[in-house]
């Protein structure tokens, strides 16, 4: 069985003859992480936005003609009653037709009888919600005594809602392609690694080493440079965010947790390259 004092001494020598494949291999893994930190970046922040544009959202309730002022105000009682509502307020005839007149003109019901605009509640909920939560909303809350129509902009939530769907397919390809660059640039260094060294694996195998002490520094190797790479990425990218403000929207970043996990993720990563790139020089 090897020491593990020769297991590192091994590392130590790897990384000593191969600067330059070990070097140019880091920068590549650097540039691709940064890449990774800006679109993650971005994406949570689309991803933020999203989920206030869909807080946003109010529905409309509009109340039927011959339903009596009296019960109004029990009805509002009623609507406060359904979960995650931040409030309901109530539109008369009168403030509707003022509405109206202001956003197109005073002469927009002159010559009617009679006020034909419906009385209405706005609501608005505490927690953002998705179209299946409003369809599902709107159909309770038609059922109700006094309720002529409810209106949420169904449209422009599909619109929004995918949208979002958009983004997320776009992350997983991305991810999924720059954790496949990952592994190709590290298996590929490996290999370039351990074909200047054939010679020296052949001698290493006449006198007894095994697999694992063959192996055991390029696995060292794709774990340190990508765990060092996507942390000198997020170095960078918070570097820059501190040079840079923003007025127009509050700018979230990832936990340092998560940040910690995604690191771990690189190196194993890196780990599973650097086994592609030398597990066929194990063979015996």
């Amino acid at each position: 069985m090897i020491r593990p004092q020769r297991f590192f001494s091994q590392i130590s020598r790897h990384f000593r003859r191969e600067k330059r494949l070990s070097v140019g291999s880091f920068l590549v893994l650097l540039i691709i992480l940064l890449l990774v930190d800006m679109f993650w970046l971005a994406s949570v922040n689309i991803s933020n936005q999203y989920q206030s544009v869909l807080k946003t959202a109010k529905v409309e309730i509009y109340i039927e003609d011959t339903f009596a002022d009296s019960l109004l105000s029990f009805f509002k009682i009623t609507l406060l009653q359904f979960e995650d509502v931040a409030y309901v307020d109530f539109t008369s005839r009168e403030e509707a037709a003022r509405i109206l007149q202001n956003e197109f003109g005073p002469m927009i019901l002159e010559g009617l009888e009679a006020n034909p605009l419906p009385r209405s509640y706005t609501m608005s909920f505490y927690k953002s919600k998705s179209l299946a939560d409003l369809d599902m909303f709107a159909h309770q809350i038609i059922n109700l005594e006094g309720v002529s129509s409810v209106d949420f902009g169904r449209e422009w939530i599909v619109k929004v809602e995918n949208i979002g769907t958009g983004l997320k397919r776009i992350g997983l390809f991305v991810g999924g392609l720059i954790l496949f660059v990952v592994l190709l640039t590290m298996a590929n260094t490996n290999r370039l690694t351990a074909r200047t060294k054939l010679q020296e694996f052949t001698q290493l195998k006449l006198l007894g080493a095994g697999p694992s002490y063959l192996l055991y520094p390029f696995l060292m190797e794709g774990f340190f440079s990508a765990v060092i790479a996507a942390g000198t990425g997020w170095l960078v990218i918070i570097y820059l965010l501190e040079q840079v403000s923003f007025t127009s929207f509050s700018l979230v970043v990832p936990t340092n947790t998560e940040i910690a996990i995604y690191c771990g993720v690189a190196g194993l990563t890196g780990m599973i390259g650097g086994y592609l790139g030398i597990r066929r020089f194990l063979r015996p």
